[in-house]
């Protein structure tokens, strides 16, 4: 029995159907006993991939569910499960959050099958340890954890399985799920981590002592853990020249400083330290202010509610219409309120300049939460002035430093000692200069091309399951 929507019917005609129908003739089965069908059936069936016994119906029902055909014998215990999943799947394409013009030009799928297949190209080494498990009373999703052994630190890897197969919920659909259910501050607005659609990025990072979750029906993979400084990490960093690459990165972080900082600082200066400015600014900008209705507090918040409002209508739109509605939006809009005396033109290139500069950011699912932190620092701003975002600047610095991914501090870069390794994440080295001992797998040594001593491939102390 097997179900069709789950199930390559040409692979049961194949590897069950034909063999069993082959093997059925009499001059065959004319002295088997019944005890003996199952386990002869078993060995007649050589054109399966993978073949297991069942021995409980709960067991039956879960391979049916996941697209195997189960072979059930009258008379005996026992069953037999032939792997012929065929659920149709999505042909490989280009990574579509994380674009790059360097480097392997290929994402995930939504099969988790093809997706460690794409990593294993990537990293193919037989130090891969890929552990399975399922997660989801109802859903029963499939997941894998991925890590290099030697590499990824012992205690990180359990912690990580540990909550893991510590969920207990009844559906899981997509890898954002199993991110919220383990992560460390479930308050917090922040992503503890790294969803990427990237194979060379998970193969980069395992690399590095990192892990790596896949999922069944998800493109992402969940790397784990993270720190702050891979918020302006690109995947095509690695692959251009290092002075360009760090340029780049520079210009991200500066471009994050502006985005985040833009409009809360102006709205300060503007209220409360206009003596800060030439004097030439000041008055162009007090003669455009001239004829507001409103406070250039309340003006720029309003102003910033409206981009968002844009931008998120141009994300749900279909995407013939999104990118058009949302950049006529925002011109007519701004336009509009400019020659209606509700904004000032200073404060809309201020935002503007703001909201473009978020898009420098390579996360995408980092940049969310990150933009919104302008509402609560522009109302400091509007208040206090520069006081009350040099204070939100330190409530946010305190929350990040209180913050950890499975265990690790997000600032782990960030304390004394970590000078160099910091600076390598600031700016990307050449690799005759870059450090030796991996961010988190110190204990190997293995980089700048060197070659390890040659290991027993039968020596033990490896951990997991590998496929």
């Amino acid at each position: 029995m097997y179900l069709e929507s789950l199930a390559d019917e040409a692979a049961v005609k194949a590897a069950v159907t034909e063999p069993l129908l082959l093997w059925a003739r009499p001059d065959f089965v004319r002295d088997l006993s019944r005890a003996s069908l199952l386990d002869q059936a078993h060995s007649r069936l050589i054109l399966a991939q993978d073949i297991k016994r069942l021995d409980t119906m709960g067991d039956v029902l879960d391979k049916v569910l996941k697209g195997h055909a189960v072979l059930l014998v009258d008379g005996t215990e026992a069953a037999l499960a032939v792997e012929t999943k065929g659920w149709p799947s999505r042909s490989l394409e280009k990574p579509s959050s994380e674009v790059g013009v360097l480097g392997p030009q290929v994402a995930f799928t939504e099969s988790i099958r093809y997706n460690i297949a794409l990593v294993r190209l990537q990293l193919n080494t037989p130090d891969l340890v890929i552990e399975s498990m399922s997660i989801g009373r109802k859903s029963r999703t499939d997941v894998r954890l991925l890590h290099v052994d030697g590499v990824a630190r012992g205690e990180i890897v359990d912690e990580v399985r540990r909550r893991l197969l510590s969920i207990d919920t009844d559906v899981i659909l997509d890898m954002g799920m199993i991110r919220n259910l383990i992560r460390d501050d479930p308050f917090s607005p922040f992503a503890m981590d790294r969803l990427t659609e990237r194979p060379d990025s998970v193969a980069a990072e395992l690399n590095k002592g990192r892990v790596a979750v896949l999922s069944n029906n998800s493109p992402f993979a969940l790397v784990l853990p993270a720190h702050f400084s891979m918020t302006f990490e690109a995947a095509e960093d690695q692959y251009m020249n290092p002075l360009t690459a760090s340029v780049i990165r520079i210009t991200r972080m500066m471009a994050y400083a502006l985005s985040l900082l833009g409009s809360p600082v102006y709205v300060a200066i503007v209220t409360f330290h206009f003596e800060l400015l030439p004097l030439p600014v000041l008055l162009n900008i007090a003669a455009t202010q001239e004829g507001v209705p409103f406070p250039i507090g309340l003006t720029a918040f309003v102003t910033e509610l409206v981009m968002e409002i844009v931008r998120e209508a141009g994300v749900r739109l279909p995407q013939q219409f999104g990118p058009a509605v949302s950049i006529v939006g925002a011109l007519v809009l701004g336009q509009a309120a400019i020659q209606a005396g509700f904004v000032p033109p200073g404060l809309v290139i201020v935002i503007t300049m703001g909201t473009i500069a978020s898009f420098a950011v390579p996360r995408a699912e980092k940049t969310i939460s990150y933009r919104l932190l302008r509402f609560p620092l522009l109302l400091l701003g509007a208040t206090i002035g520069l006081y009350g975002v040099a204070f939100g600047l330190l409530m946010l610095i305190y929350h990040f430093s209180s913050l950890k991914s499975v265990g690790v501090p997000y600032f782990t870069l960030y304390t004394p000692g970590e000078v160099q390794r910091l600076t390598t994440e600031a700016i990307v080295v050449p690799p005759q200069l870059s450090p030796v001992t991996r961010p988190l797998g110190r204990h190997d040594r293995v980089r700048r091309g060197r070659s390890p001593k040659p290991r027993d491939p039968k020596a033990s102390g490896r951990g997991g399951s590998r496929r």
